[in-house]
């Protein structure tokens, strides 16, 4: 138990602290992530002002050059607007002529002697691209001060007549860093494209003019923008971020002392050392707490073993834990009623031998005999009466495969087939086959079996078998007497078709049709005697009676004459009389109806309803596709014959409409004319036709 308490905290805090440690790092790096992202975007926006500021002074430039003054010459009336410009303190305009002779400087008294200028390179750039030119910061060779020039061409008559020129003193651009307001401790610089420091917001005077740390230089020359770990020049270790401006490629770099980084890695430290000494309180706070729980488990270790033993568990004091308290009353109330269970067990295994012994009665009164059967291990376990049924003694072994020997061989098939689908479907087994015995004489044997899962999930089947050769000779008997009268009846239709054909001479006169009427309702009356012959006069299926005068009409694909409804099992005189009806239907139909055309159809659907008192059972049959249908002038003898043969057969109903369409018949009769089938079942299994 105290080492179960042990892993308990140590599952608990480790994982804790390791949430914590990835919590407090994750904290840092977004922190980390934010300033530079800050920062960065800074130094981008404080670019693009140098950009603007540089804008600025092009576009006043750009203005002063279209001055009239310098068109007409009159280079003193140029002097007196130039000074008048407001840019930049200090700064000041200077008028050249592309060749580099200094022809206005406002830094000088207009008439003053000016030297040339010694950027002719610049001159000539600016001449040749026709654009502003920015220098880097140098030292003016008149002033001797440091300073930044802007050169703008001056056009004329689509010429570059002359090149304007603004110097600029480092403190024009000391102003954007101060209107920043950078945070003490922190630096902030400009520089120009060779990494020359510009502007400064610490000891600008100190450092102005100097070169950037090469590790920035380098940075800005590999990236257009980024951060970097790197030291000031003044020795303080910092984090700088850096964008160069896209139109003039100046930078701008800030820096925030790497001191600042630290501090926000010992917040973290310190909050995790905090949760540390939490958990370590815990942990001894669970010290305590394994000895005084580890006494009363032991406790309740006993009363457990007690229990094991089955002997009775002794009252103790309490725990003073509710829940130990509560587990021993339980294994003091389990002792109890594992006695009481045990004296139960026992009266049942009794009752189950009595049940077992009537059980066996009830078999062998029967003379049915039990087995067993397991697919997966081949297992077979019979009854002494079961064995009897196969010709065995009450103690000799009989296997299986024993069982498969004794089958008939023209009958093995069929068993085997029988308990495959009863094993693969999980069905009851209804089987009957010929058993040899060992003396040589055949017995007809019935094998009624179910399958079931056991408590180890295996399937086997259960079941029992019962020797029933008398009845099968029975039956036997019965088809023979049936076949006899079979015999009878169609001589005796036979004698009436001979009967009738003596009436041809008098049929040929008047209309030849009705002879082969005739002869055609014979046929049809005895394909349904036929039907019952095969049911041994038991009845027959709806579906087998429309099947049989329907099926000639029928199409390969099975689609001109359709079939549907439930399973409906007729009385024999229910049989005749709709066989009848049904065939003088389909005459019609092949003659004028549906069937008389290829595209005809016929549908023939049959329902039990509930609407009637008592319920009856409703046969539709509605032709399509076939010619246009017209009322005929007089009642046909098949009309006749369906309408006087069903209603005097059945008690039925029947409607007919001759709609254009195609003609539809409605028979109704009551559901007394159903086989015992249906009124002992209920409502009968559905199954359906296509």
């Amino acid at each position: 138990m105290r080492q179960v308490l042990w892993g308990l905290v140590f599952a608990l805090a480790l994982p804790a602290i390791l949430v914590a440690a990835g919590g407090f790092y994750s904290i840092y790096r977004a922190d980390q992530k934010d300033t530079d992202l800050r920062l960065q975007e800074t130094a981008r926006a404080l670019s693009l002002s140098l950009d603007r500021e540089i804008d600025k002074a092009v576009l006043a430039l750009q203005v002063l050059a279209r001055s009239p003054h310098i068109a007409s010459g009159d280079f003193e009336a140029f002097y007196r607007q130039a000074e008048t410009v407001s840019l930049a303190d200090p700064s000041w305009i200077s008028l050249f002529e592309p060749g580099g002779r200094a022809l206005v400087n406002t830094r000088i008294p207009y008439g003053s002697p000016l030297p040339d200028s010694n950027r002719l390179n610049v001159l000539r750039q600016v001449q040749e691209t026709r654009k502003p030119h920015l220098s880097d910061l140098d030292v003016g060779s008149v002033s001797g001060r440091s300073r930044i020039t802007l050169d703008v061409p001056v056009i004329l008559d689509e010429k570059v007549a002359y090149i304007l020129s603004l110097a600029m003193g480092p403190d024009a651009f000391q102003t954007i860093i101060r209107d920043q307001r950078i945070a003490d401790g922190w630096n902030a610089a400009v520089l120009d494209r060779s990494g020359k420091i510009v502007a400064r917001s610490r000891s600008p005077e100190q450092f102005v003019g100097q070169f950037a740390s090469p590790y920035v230089r380098e940075a800005i020359a590999a990236a257009r923008e980024g951060h970097l770990q790197s030291v000031t020049l003044d020795g303080i270790p910092v984090r700088t971020y850096f964008s160069q401006s896209p139109a003039y490629g100046w930078s701008f770099a800030i820096s925030m002392p790497a001191s600042e980084i630290e501090k926000s890695v010992q917040r973290s430290l310190f909050w995790l050392m905090i949760l540390g000494g939490v958990i370590l309180g815990g942990i001894l706070l669970a010290a305590l707490l394994s000895r005084a729980i580890a006494k009363p488990v032991d406790r309740l270790v006993a009363a457990a073993q007690a229990l094991g033993r089955r002997q009775e568990v002794p009252d103790a004091a309490t725990t003073r834990v509710l829940e130990f308290d509560t587990i021993r009353r339980a294994l003091g109330e389990a002792a109890a009623e594992l006695r009481a269970h045990e004296q139960e067990r026992e009266e049942t295994l009794l009752r189950m031998a009595e049940s077992e012994a009537r059980l066996r009665l009830a078999l062998n009164a029967g003379d049915l005999g039990s087995w067993e059967f397991t697919p997966s291990t081949g297992t077979f376990i019979t009854s002494p009466a079961c064995r009897a049924n196969f010709g065995r003694g009450a103690d000799e072994p009989f296997s299986y495969a024993d069982l498969v020997a004794s089958i008939h061989p023209e009958d093995r098939q069929g068993q085997a087939d029988a308990v495959a689908q009863a094993v693969a479907n999980r069905t009851d087994l209804h089987v009957e086959y010929r058993a040899i015995w060992p003396d040589g004489s055949e017995r007809w044997i019935r094998i009624s079996g179910r399958t079931r899962t056991g408590a180890d999930g295996q399937l086997s089947m259960v079941g029992v078998s019962q020797d029933v050769t008398e009845r099968r000779l029975a039956d036997e008997r019965q088809a023979l007497l049936l076949h006899e009268l079979n015999h009878r009846v169609k001589n005796t239709l036979a004698t009436v078709q001979s009967v009738a054909s003596l009436t041809r001479r008098s049929a040929e006169n008047s209309d030849p049709r009705a002879w082969n009427a005739f002869i055609d309702r014979l046929h049809g009356l005895a394909k349904t005697h036929d039907l019952l012959t095969a049911s041994h006069w038991q009845g027959a299926l709806l579906e087998d009676v429309l099947k049989n005068e329907l099926e000639p009409y029928q199409d390969a694909m099975r689609q001109r004459i359709r079939l549907r409804g439930p399973r409906i099992n007729l009385q024999p005189s229910a049989v005749l009389a709709l066989g009848l009806a049904i065939h003088e239907l389909a005459t019609n139909a092949i003659k004028y109806g549906s069937l008389s055309v290829p595209d005809g159809k016929v549908h023939v659907t049959w329902a039990v309803t509930a609407g009637h008192n008592p319920p009856a059972l409703l046969v539709e049959w509605v032709e399509s596709g076939g010619p246009s249908v017209k009322q005929p002038e007089r009642q046909g003898f098949g009309t006749k014959l369906i309408q006087r043969g069903l209603a005097q057969q059945l008690g039925g109903e029947i409607k007919l409409d001759f709609a254009p369409g195609g003609v539809r018949c409605v028979v109704t009769f009551p559901i007394t004319t159903l086989a015992p089938e249906l009124s002992e079942e209920g409502e009968p299994q559905k199954r359906y036709a296509s």
